[in-house]
């Protein structure tokens, strides 16, 4: 933020003075020029699932014939065992039958890996194809009597493939990437098993496409360890990224994983996670995980925006929409050819047209001096006659001073909560992009086409509500145009 003084505080200082209780923070404990409450992230913790010994914590599940009803922990051919190897506990897969070995904890923003390791047994109907197995996580639903898979995103651990996507049940996902044509096949280090298979490799910038669920989405790099070493997996998943890493090496970028039930499309965001038998040995070890409460920052450039160009976005100050904006508090908005300018304040703006709950909002911001102050509000209640609701009970993407001594008053932060990993915001005068994602518990905040804030509210403050703008009383001027919303399921 942008106007701090230790005798006088911002009108802002006064609206998170006001919400401290909400985080049991005492504000006579804080010295006069702070802004916002000591608010700190939940630890992120690796957390080992596996011991070594046994199958705690963990179910096992087998194909079984049509019409049986498949069973937890019924393994009369010991497809999954506890071994020892150089003188440690892993975990085999013998693959002998389709199936899976599934935790029974369930997992939402996860940053989950393992080490794997190919052994020499393999099986029909893939005795004569690429080793395979797979990771699935954000498993949800029985498993499939047939496979022993629950409907899931997955992260295909196989020969020349480790990192692909293949649709679990139906599922299917967003990537950027394009499909494989026959001249590149030969630089593509998955081979396709059959004529029939039409798949996509993965590619960054590419544009951002749906596979159908007989599609599959591959690597277009191959850093597997040559047979008999270990290799590390990695799976990143929060609000609906899915990064694949293997070796160290980012090989597969998605968004979007979803699944339908009846006439609706759910969104895969968290659930249990399952390492598949399937047709081939193989010996898991070191398999933790730890939780996400934002996107580890050297992985931000490769998320893309989970909304292609701008399909199906709702334009919010133009036509019908415009009438349903409504002025909370002092000051106004006034709008001419499109462009609201705020005046006075502190007041709110607010789109009474209805309220959203998981969303993608677009717009545009001008400041006209620097540091010049408003604010976009997400997820905030009807306010009433009081605009500080929507600080006390939504979420805010700050307008403010890309320089300020404190990072949670920059552009782009989710104020007070989450400061940007860089400065993205143009010169004073210019116009400014925004982008904000909102899912679940999970805010992410682009400016100018670049992903800077990433955040989880740890304290689920609020699920659905309503959009505004901030107008503020600092003698400085903000300007937004171009505002447009689409849902998300």
């Amino acid at each position: 933020m942008n106007l701090r003084s230790t005798t006088i505080m911002s009108n802002k200082c006064a609206v998170c003075l006001a919400a401290f209780a909400i985080f049991g923070v005492n504000p006579d404990s804080m010295s006069p020029s702070a802004a916002e409450p000591a608010y700190q992230a939940p630890q992120s913790e690796w957390k080992s699932l596996f011991n070594g010994r046994d199958f705690s914590g963990w179910d096992r599940f087998l194909a079984v014939s049509e019409g049986q009803s498949i069973k937890p922990n019924v393994d009369p051919l010991n497809v999954f065992t506890i071994t020892n190897l150089s003188g440690e506990g892993v975990m085999r897969v013998s693959g002998q039958v389709y199936g899976a070995v599934t935790t029974q904890d369930t997992f939402e923003n996860i940053h989950f890996k393992l080490d794997f390791k190919w052994g020499p047994a393999r099986w029909a109907p893939r005795a004569n194809v690429g080793r395979d197995s797979g990771i699935l996580y954000c498993c949800v639903g029985k498993p499939n009597p047939q496979t022993g898979w629950m409907t899931s995103v997955e992260n295909n651990i196989m020969e020349k493939g480790v990192g692909q996507w293949w649709s679990v049940n139906g599922a299917i996902i967003d990537v950027e990437g394009e499909f494989i044509t026959p001249e590149m096949e030969l630089a593509i280090p998955y081979k396709k098993e059959g004529s029939g298979e039409r798949n996509i490799v993965y590619r960054q910038g590419a544009p951002l496409i749906t596979p159908a669920p007989w599609n599959g989405i591959t690597p277009w790099f191959d850093v597997e360890h040559v047979f008999g070493n270990w290799n590390t997996v990695e799976v990143i998943f929060w609000g609906g990224n899915c990064i694949h890493v293997l070796n160290g090496k980012v090989n597969l970028v998605a968004v979007n994983p979803r699944y339908q039930e009846g006439d609706r499309w759910l969104p895969l965001e968290r659930g249990q996670i399952q390492l598949q038998s399937e047709a081939a040995e193989v010996f898991y070890r070191k398999i933790e995980a730890r939780p996400l409460f934002s996107l580890p920052a050297e992985y931000l450039s490769l998320v893309p925006s989970p909304i292609a160009q701008e399909e199906g976005m709702t334009p919010l100050l133009s036509g019908a929409s415009l009438a349903a904006w409504k002025q909370c508090g002092p000051g106004q908005f006034v709008v001419e050819d499109g462009v609201a300018t705020g005046r006075g304040g502190m007041g709110l703006w607010w789109f009474s047209g209805r309220a959203f709950t998981n969303f993608v909002l677009r717009g545009e911001f001008l400041q006209e001096q620097p540091a010049a102050d408003s604010g976009v509000f997400l997820r905030f209640p009807d306010p009433g006659s009081d605009p500080w609701v929507a600080v006390k009970k939504g979420h805010e993407m700050e307008v403010g001073d890309p320089k300020a001594e404190n990072p949670t008053w920059h552009t782009g932060s989710i104020y007070p909560f989450q400061a940007p990993v860089a400065s993205a915001s143009k010169p004073v005068g210019q116009w400014n992009e925004y982008e904000i994602v909102c899912r679940g518990q999970n805010y992410s905040v682009r400016l100018n086409r670049k992903l800077v804030t990433t955040w989880t509210d740890a304290t689920q403050r609020t699920a659905s509500g309503y959009i505004g703008l901030q107008n503020y009383d600092d003698g400085k001027t903000v300007r937004h145009r171009n505002i447009r919303v689409k849902e998300l399921w």
